[in-house]
């Protein structure tokens, strides 16, 4: 049998103001985008890694309410693809853990 493993640990900065939605089922929603950046080591030599990734937050009201734009957290989830308006793909984050680093 195959492991199917998709888990993402990331730290970075909130980079836009989050969107924050409740669903008509009343579960909270909310969007921002994460800003990671750092350098990692490979081969042996040090790299600079960076990206900037879209997350989405479910259900996790009380936290997500307190993340603003400038936040440093820690996140975690499982990585999915989104197809935007424009037909395009779009890997995005589905956190079901966050953790606000210190300012």
């Amino acid at each position: 049998m195959i492991q199917k493993n998709n888990r993402l640990v990331l730290s970075g900065l909130v980079t836009k103001t989050p969107v924050k939605k409740m669903s008509p089922s009343g579960i909270s929603h909310c969007q921002f985008y994460l800003e990671h950046v750092s350098e990692q080591i490979e081969a042996g030599f040090p790299r600079q890694a960076w990206c900037t990734l879209p997350v989405i937050v479910s259900g996790l009201q009380d936290l997500s309410y307190s993340i603003k734009k400038g936040s440093k957290v820690l996140v975690s989830g499982f990585i999915s693809t989104h197809t935007k308006r424009d037909k395009t793909s779009q890997l995005v984050l589905h956190a079901d853990q966050i953790k606000l680093l210190g300012e």
